[in-house]
């Protein structure tokens, strides 16, 4: 079947089965129009009643005109698209704004027990590579529960 763009009027060969009865939105690859496409057949005055053949082309005609309600469809679907485009550029924006001070300070804590923890897993390598590794981490325990009985005896 022959097809022709209803903006540039070009036209096109189709197979008959890329289009299924209920029809297809279609797109020109030389200007980007878009439009919908069905297949209807030609009904014939009464005087003549002939049996239709579906095959036979002469007797039947497609419709390539778009309703007006089906075209504004498909222009408030791509606008939505573009709207969405933008409000999800808007969302990327916010997402990449920088961490709020707390958010950082939780980080730092965690990833400062994450060393102290590593350090305390490989202690003994360590302390056979650095000599007095092993006191030193025992007075950095030592400190830390200094400091939390600090801060426990200013709650009170």
């Amino acid at each position: 079947m022959i097809i022709s763009c209803s903006n540039c009027k070009k036209k096109f060969e189709l197979e008959d089965n890329l289009i299924p009865d209920i029809g297809r939105l279609l797109q020109c690859s030389s200007c980007s129009h878009k439009w919908f496409f069905k297949k209807e057949l030609l009904i014939l005055p009464e005087t003549s009643k002939k049996k239709i053949d579906p095959k036979d082309k002469k007797e039947s005609f497609l419709k390539s005109e778009i309703p007006n309600e089906v075209e504004r469809i498909i222009i408030d679907a791509e606008n939505l698209n573009l709207n969405d485009d933008k409000e999800i550029k808007k969302i990327n924006k916010k997402i990449l704004k920088k961490p709020s001070l707390f958010n950082l300070f939780i980080v730092i804590l965690i990833s400062f027990f994450a060393f102290v923890i590593f350090l305390d897993t490989f202690r003994s390598p360590i302390g056979d590579i650095l000599p007095g590794f092993n006191f030193m981490l025992d007075n950095f325990y030592e400190t830390l529960k200094d400091l939390f009985l600090f801060f426990k005896d200013l709650i009170r």
